[in-house]
């Protein structure tokens, strides 16, 4: 990954080659796909149907869309390169004056404009569809070398600038087109009435595309392509009819319409997965399960501006069965067997080095040295013996723990056997009875004492009479 500061260089220089040749850069991409005229003209169909001018196309904004797309293309980014109206500004576009932009991008393999379009379908990537302040428009297309294709749009206007009254340098007028090939005409599309037969027709108008037509009857270009036999990247003319297929069409499953969501049946274990279809987003997809987007994220492991892709599989739901936890696996120490002597040793291997060995069971390499008798200039041989003078940890193996013997009140019998039951003591001290037996052998003493005293006064009272 290239650090921030290289990235702005070469995203310096990338603008500067498209301000050279705007034109080139935009029409380079005849392997691609989805040019960037395409997005152009699908951004301007949405804008249109929703009364708004279509934006004039702008070589320093297509200069800018083609250059990040590029850098983003040879970096692998999944992310924004910094403020869009600060990049467009820096470029020249806006001759000085405050500029405000917007970025959609998107990354996919076999992306249509379908996809693409469906991707930029919630509200955070349809300003320049729906907000009227939005002027002029650019996008580039570049490719990455794992094969996955980076789509850039860009739009933006001039603070306190109407709409036609600025136009950088070789720009377009409104009304007129900015890149050859790329017509900014755009007719809002009527939807026919089916006839008698209940099948509808559409008459094809000047300045209609096929993803106009898509968009206004809720189908996809792809649909229009299978039901009307049209090659690939067909050409429509003027007052061509095209069979526009609907709910009554035999074989043909209508889309979901634009917010409602079947929700999916739970699998055996609980888990939930949803298969994205045309015109779901993120957003509606969460509401529809009773969940949130953040929710979906994560299970998901998608980023908030990734793009999603009909038929892509969102988990909703995890699994209600807990995995069995995966064991921790042995190290270097606890995996030694000890050798006959009952010592640990560790045999060397091709390009071992005593510190590498040392660095493996986490010892000092001073140590490793001291046991086996080696100094640092000491060259170890493949199969070589080390003395390895540590103990391997005790693995430590999970047992039942014994049964307790859930205790019950018993009557006690009247005798002198101990009872079974353990009783909580304080520490030993002096008992009552062994305080009395105390208190009897002294009285005993005393009377003994006494009762030999009085026998020798009687002595010698007896033996005073007789003389």
């Amino acid at each position: 990954m290239l650090p921030k500061k290289s990235i702005g260089w070469i995203l310096t220089l990338l603008l500067v080659a498209g301000l050279l040749n705007p034109v080139a850069s935009v029409l380079a991409h005849p392997l691609l796909g989805v040019a960037p005229g395409d997005l152009i003209a699908a951004m301007n169909t949405l804008r249109v149907s929703n009364g708004l001018p279509a934006l004039v196309e702008d070589p320093i904004i297509d200069a800018v869309a083609q250059a990040t797309a590029e850098t983003m293309a040879a970096n692998q980014m999944s992310w924004h390169i910094g403020n869009v109206s600060g990049r467009l500004a820096a470029a020249g576009y806006g001759g000085g004056g405050t500029v405000f932009g917007t970025e959609n991008f998107a990354v996919g393999y076999t992306f249509g404009i379908d996809e693409i379009m469906v991707a930029w379908s919630d509200a955070s990537h349809m300003i320049p569809a729906v907000k009227a302040a939005y002027c002029n428009i650019g996008a580039g297309v570049a490719k990455a070398n794992n094969g996955m294709t980076y789509y850039v749009l860009q739009a933006a206007y001039v603070a306190g600038r109407s709409c036609g009254s600025y136009t950088s340098k070789g720009g377009g007028k409104p009304g007129t087109g900015g890149a050859p090939g790329v017509s900014q005409i755009i007719i809002p599309v009527k939807i026919a009435t089916p006839d008698a037969d209940g099948k509808v027709f559409h008459e094809v108008k000047a300045g209609q595309s096929l993803w106009a037509i898509a968009v206004a009857y809720k189908i996809t270009i792809r649909d229009l392509e299978i039901w009307n036999n049209l090659p690939k990247d067909a050409s429509l003319q003027i007052g061509q009819k095209l069979f526009i297929p609907g709910s009554n069409t035999a074989g043909y499953a209508t889309p979901t319409p634009i917010g409602m969501i079947i929700p999916s049946t739970p699998e055996a274990d609980g888990r939930i997965v949803h298969t994205v279809a045309a015109y779901q987003t993120l957003i509606t997809i969460s509401q529809a399960y009773g969940t949130d987007v953040d929710t979906l994220l994560r299970l998901n492991g998608l980023r908030v501006d990734a793009p999603l892709q009909i038929g892509q599989k969102l988990i909703v739901h995890p699994s209600n069965i807990t995995p069995s936890p995966t064991p921790r696996p042995l190290t270097p120490i606890e995996l030694l067997t000890p050798a006959s002597d009952g010592k640990y040793y560790h045999t060397v291997q091709s390009g071992e080095s005593l510190s590498r060995i040392a660095d493996l069971y986490r010892v000092k390499t001073s140590d490793l040295m001291s046991w086996n008798g080696l100094s640092e200039a000491s060259i170890l041989q493949p199969g070589q013996k080390l003395l390895l003078q540590l103990t391997p940890p005790a693995t430590i193996t999970p047992s039942p723990a014994p049964a307790t013997q859930t205790p019950t009140a018993t009557t006690a019998p009247d005798t002198a056997t101990p009872s079974l039951i353990p009783t909580e003591t304080a520490a030993p001290s002096p008992t009552a009875q062994s305080v009395a037996a105390s208190m009897n052998i002294t009285t005993v003493g005393y009377l003994l004492i006494g009762l030999a005293g009085g026998g020798l006064v009687l002595v010698l009272i007896f033996s005073r009479k007789r003389k």
